[in-house]
């Protein structure tokens, strides 16, 4: 019998096995996501679905934000009952996002074993099981799900390239996956430009990088623009006139939250809902300031885009020491985890309840999140080809900008978590200790003797 295969299958099966049983623990938790996120992609995907099965009319179909999660639902929504019920369509939802997040811890596991080691790879999706933060999303109509796919997706066409740049199928799978990140997650266009300027670097510094990726990571950079930039206006084009809402209106909407996010309570970590934080002077502010350009709005019959576009510029302008000390508070929080979905004195899991048990869950969370964090430090510092990773540092990089700039939760960062467990398994991977441990789990799980 082939040893590789049989080893490899071992562990795609004990990948599938222990993602089961997580996301059946994680099911049974007392705090979840919330099911249909803000309704907004269960709607659109639904009404989606129903259109092209010829239940509704074109008049329902909406895109009002990123298309990428309404196109993903609408895939098991098409094959749901055209009767079925929210809570119906939730459950054909989930069995896909588990079905999605299965693939990509075993792509992950491959990614990490081309680019650095079985080991590696190994520990890679390690760390999503001790931190099984992927469960937790896929239980939500959340663009979480697709977008952490995609950047998967990407990711495992990069890691083919480095191994072979001339093969065309991993150049698509490249392609692909920035292509539907960007839709999933408009925001991460920036990764298109710090890739360029990668490129740029690579010509003057690193001549060997840009002769043998330079050429075509342009090429890639431009379809996926353009590509991504199409789709987001066909998405457009759907809406029309037929929601009030649309993307620009939503950018500025999230910018101006930002510019009161952690302004004058920049310890409060609490989530930005009236039923969490309505004692919060940074919410109610935000709450005066709102009304305050819709007056302006109203009496000088400008465009909303224009006042909120000035006052996000002046503000900044006006308040640079807010806005720095926001904007470096913000990257810490997106970083961090709390369980917004239930209060502290109601929290239980377990013999583990009240105020007390809260924060003590809350602790080992972020401790374990923390020494993720320290092992992708420890990659990037002693790393010495970090343009070969661009991908992994890349994201992380743009995500941060455009959040710290404008508004952040943590789950804006959770598609980086891709990039950050893989860096962080190569960098935990060489501290000996972890080392010798990672290795003893090696030998159970892959064969090392031949098998007849």
């Amino acid at each position: 019998m082939d040893i590789k295969n049989f080893s490899t299958k071992r562990v795609n099966l004990l990948i599938i096995l222990i993602s089961s049983l997580m996301m059946i623990v994680v099911l049974n938790l007392p705090f979840k996501a919330k099911p249909f996120g803000d309704m907004t992609f269960h709607e659109e995907a639904k009404h989606l679905a129903l259109y092209l099965k010829g239940d509704i009319g074109y008049d329902k179909v909406t895109i009002t934000k990123a298309p990428g999660p309404v196109f993903f639902y609408t895939a098991p929504y098409l094959i749901a009952p055209s009767d079925a019920t929210d809570n119906q369509l939730w459950v054909y939802a989930v069995v896909f996002t588990f079905i999605i997040i299965t693939i990509s811890l075993l792509l992950i596991f491959k990614i990490g074993s081309s680019l650095f080691s079985k080991e590696v790879g190994l520990l890679s999706v390690l760390l999503f099981f001790i931190f099984p933060i992927h469960c937790y999303y896929s239980l939500g109509i959340l663009a979480e799900v697709p977008a952490f796919f995609s950047l998967t997706l990407a990711l495992y066409g990069w890691s083919r390239i480095a191994k072979e740049a001339r093969e065309t199928k991993s150049w698509l799978l490249l392609l692909l996956g920035l292509w539907f990140l960007i839709l999933n997650r408009p925001n991460t266009m920036l990764l298109l430009l710090i890739g360029f300027l990668l490129v740029v670097y690579a010509f003057f510094k690193n001549k060997q990088f840009f002769k043998t990726y330079g050429k075509k990571l342009v090429l890639t950079f431009t379809c996926v623009g353009l590509m991504g930039y199409g789709t987001l206006q066909l998405a457009k084009m759907v809406t029309g006139t037929k929601s009030g809402y649309n993307q620009e209106g939503l950018l500025y909407f999230v910018a101006h939250q930002g510019r009161f996010q952690f302004r004058e309570e920049p310890t409060d970590f609490r989530f930005w809902e009236s039923d969490i934080r309505p004692d919060s002077k940074d919410y109610q502010n935000w709450g005066k300031s709102g009304e305050a350009l819709g007056k302006i709005i109203e009496e000088t019959k400008r465009s909303h885009g224009d006042v909120y576009r000035e006052f996000l510029i002046n503000d900044a302008l006006e308040h640079p020491f807010l806005f720095t000390r926001q904007f470096f508070v913000k990257c810490f929080y997106g970083h961090m985890y709390f369980i917004n979905s239930v209060k502290p004195k109601d929290f239980h899991l377990g013999p583990i309840h009240g105020v007390m048990g809260y924060w003590l869950v809350i602790f080992i969370i972020n401790f374990i999140n923390i020494i993720i964090i320290l092992g992708a430090a420890l990659f990037l510092v002693k790393e010495k080809s970090l343009n070969n990773y661009w991908l992994f540092w890349g994201v992380i990089v743009a995500l941060l900008i455009f959040h710290g700039l404008t508004y952040m939760e943590p789950r804006y960062m959770f598609p980086a978590r891709v990039a950050l467990y893989i860096m962080s398994a190569a960098g935990l991977y060489r501290l000996p200790w972890i080392q010798r441990k990672v290795n003893y789990l090696s030998g159970l799980v892959f064969t090392t003797k031949s098998v007849s």
